[in-house]
């Protein structure tokens, strides 16, 4: 499962630029048992805050990050067009196929986060 959410490292610097993870479906939780700690991802939902002790962190997947994007971006005075892939996920103009921001690397989870890093860096969420 933790292939398929940001990692804390990760949602802690989403969070220092001022996303909001409020609406984040899964979430850490941590506790200890037997002198040893443990880390879990569970839904996140009232429950997982019922028992502070466990810290609960809030972690995206693919799909919330997605749902956080803007289908188009206006930057230096051009429009871009959110255009996913299973190779890519960035940012493309129409018209000359320019990218405002793309990442092309084999996993689409990380590309989809530097994504959103730059559009939390850029002001558009």
């Amino acid at each position: 499962m933790k292939d398929q959410v940001l990692s804390v490292k990760q949602m802690q610097r989403l969070m220092e630029l001022g996303v909001d993870v409020s609406k984040a479906s899964m979430c850490y939780v941590f506790f200890e048992s037997d002198g040893s700690k443990y880390a879990d991802i569970v839904v996140h939902d009232e429950s997982c805050y019922e028992m502070a002790c466990m810290n609960p962190m809030p972690t995206f997947t693919l799909q919330d990050m997605i749902n956080l994007m803007p289908n188009n971006v206006k930057y230096e005075g051009k429009s871009y067009y959110l255009s996913i892939d299973k190779k890519f996920v960035g940012y493309i103009d129409d018209m000359d196929v320019e990218d405002c921001v793309l990442e092309s690397e084999s996993n689409i989870l990380e590309n989809t986060y530097k994504v959103l890093v730059w559009l939390a860096e850029h002001k558009y969420i």
